[in-house]
């Protein structure tokens, strides 16, 4: 269902055709956390939640026997878990913002080079 579409003839088709992709993204988030935290979390407060997505994040530096390390660690928050969306009809959302900057072709071809492609 196209809801740019529907939305002219059909209020409730279109309503609930993009509410099923904003629970789909909003589950999918969850998914994703562990490989773009960053992200993840933004999207979490795009949606409105209160709470942060798995705790406090933030960044440590360790050392082990292959060098030193940043890593990223969460404070804990009691009784988060991960689980599914729990996104309810009619949510406010939080007003979008790009989650990725457009690379500059600068940057892609410095890395191109960096990777000898």
């Amino acid at each position: 269902n196209a809801p740019w579409t529907a939305i002219k003839t059909d209020k409730d088709s279109a309503a609930l055709t993009i509410y099923t992709a904003l629970r789909a993204i909003d589950s999918l988030k969850v998914m994703f956390a562990p490989f773009l935290p960053f992200t993840s979390e933004r999207l979490h407060g795009f949606f409105g939640y209160e709470t942060p997505l798995f705790g406090e994040q933030y960044t440590e530096t360790v050392k082990d026997s292959l060098g030193e390390h940043t890593v990223l660690r969460y404070k804990g928050v009691e009784g988060l878990q991960w689980k599914p969306s729990e996104l309810k009809p009619g949510a406010k959302l939080n007003p979008p913002a790009p989650l990725f900057k457009k690379l500059e072709e600068k940057i892609v071809e410095e890395e191109r080079e960096r990777l000898g492609k």
